[in-house]
């Protein structure tokens, strides 16, 4: 048990001071923390640390050297030293968001909606872990104290981690967005990730509650929560797509909403996209914002590695790298067929983190990619072979400068090239190869 007094003696000495916890980027005045996780012990790093001119190392394990606080716990104070700074802001409304896609792009909306009530404190990037969520208030921790509004992210790969992330920030407003396969590989079955995701409800201070409002499973929990609870979706929802379309490289949505409605949105919005929209809707309405869609005409999307669509020499080029599931791939796909072009052709990579579900998901994600004029796959790594069994591709391989050859051969203006997979996939390289080329005819 890590005492209030080391809790405090450690939030004073961190004050102002940058945080590191891989000693590899330690710099001179910097303040590094030993953590311990599932391959590597960070205490094993201290002498690293302070050789690169640490000011100050907390470690669990004795080390002879004065800038060096030995603390019970590393792990567990910065959870605690989390807890501490939450507890002494003013935060009128904590939000909790989770699922197995888009909580980024529907924390970074609500945030965007809630800065027109007041000052906004929301986590880094996608610093959504049991270390990078305290991470986040403990560096931003000044940010937090002037702030009305918390929008949290809460991440999980592994049976448990939301339970934590609940325990830290303790949401009134909790968001589940989805429930699908992304990682599915590191639990026991579907209904355990399942478990995983709804554990965001168990907050103390659950007073409110949107879940995504296309997964029976979803509607059918809401019907037990004891608060308030809204829903978004296609149909019989608060919040309810009609139809999209995309004009001028922008997209015009249909909503429904205590209403019809209807706004033009910068830039092109893919159908996931849309959906995040509308849980931040719901979000931005719970906390008293009357009518959130009059501020999108000022709002363009901060992201370039999902779904970002170019058009260079009549090709259109979509990039989708952030992330890899079969509900992104379905999500994509809806997309897709709203653009105009000749042929759409897909170039896909595997999805990792699948687990005994491997095989069948590539299976389904070959039927997915049935649905384009052809299909290439990047063989990095080889579990998107299975695909094969539902589609011909024109190409398989591994080499990044084989794709985008075979790209520029084929390629002709009017069509639309798709390039999709998990990010560890790295098929970043085949796309840039291949704008390359289109660049330099």
């Amino acid at each position: 048990m890590i005492s209030k007094s080391s809790v405090e003696e450690f939030l004073l000495q961190t004050e102002g001071r940058n945080i590191v916890i891989d000693s590899r980027k330690v710099s001179a005045g910097d303040v590094f923390i030993g953590l311990k996780g599932e391959k590597v012990d960070g205490n094993d790093f201290v002498g690293e640390a302070l050789s690169k001119g640490a000011s100050l190392v907390f470690s669990d394990k004795p080390f002879d050297d004065q800038r060096v606080l030995r603390v019970d716990d590393t792990n567990e104070i910065l959870i605690e030293a989390a807890k501490s700074i939450l507890s002494k802001s003013k935060l009128s409304n904590r939000i909790g968001i989770t699922g197995s896609n888009g909580k980024t792009t529907t924390k970074e909306i609500s945030s965007f909606f809630l800065s027109k009530l007041g000052r906004v404190f929301k986590t880094a990037g996608n610093l959504n872990t049991e270390i990078g969520l305290p991470l986040s208030l403990l560096e931003n921790r000044r940010e937090l104290f002037s702030a009305q509004y918390g929008v949290f992210e809460f991440g999980t790969s592994t049976k448990g981690d939301i339970e934590k992330l609940v325990g830290i920030v303790q949401p009134d407003i909790a968001v589940l967005l989805n429930v699908g396969s992304a990682h599915v590989g590191n639990f026991k079955d579907f209904d355990e990730l399942l478990q995983e995701k709804l554990s965001i409800f168990k907050s103390k201070r659950l007073s409110r509650a949107v879940l995504g409002g296309c997964d029976e499973r979803l509607r059918e929990f809401s019907k037990g929560l004891p608060v308030e609870v809204l829903l978004f979706g296609k149909e019989d929802a608060d919040f309810s797509i009609v139809d999209f379309a995309y004009d001028k490289g922008d997209t015009m949505l249909h909503f429904f909403c205590d209403g019809d409605r209807f706004v033009r949105l910068r830039g092109i919005w893919s159908y996931g996209q849309l959906m995040d929209l509308g849980a931040a809707y719901l979000v931005a309405r719970l906390v008293g914002v009357e009518e959130p869609s009059v501020f999108l005409n000022d709002y363009k999307l901060p992201f370039s590695d999902r779904f970002t669509v170019s058009i260079l020499k009549g090709i259109t080029v979509i990039s989708d790298f952030y992330n890899s599931s079969l509900e992104s791939w379905e999500s994509a796909i809806l997309s897709i067929e709203k653009l105009k072009s000749s042929r759409k052709i897909a170039v896909a990579g595997s999805i990792l983190e699948q687990g005994r579900e491997e095989k069948r998901t590539h299976e389904r994600l070959g039927e997915l990619l049935s649905k384009f004029d052809e299909t290439v796959l990047f063989t990095r790594d080889m579990a998107i072979n299975a695909a094969s069994k539902n589609v011909k591709p024109a190409l398989v391989s591994d080499s990044e400068e084989e794709i985008a050859a075979w790209l520029h051969r084929n390629v002709r203006s009017g069509d639309l090239v798709f390039f999709k997979a998990s990010r560890a996939i790295a098929l970043e390289g085949v796309y840039k190869s291949f704008m390359e080329l289109i660049e330099s005819a």
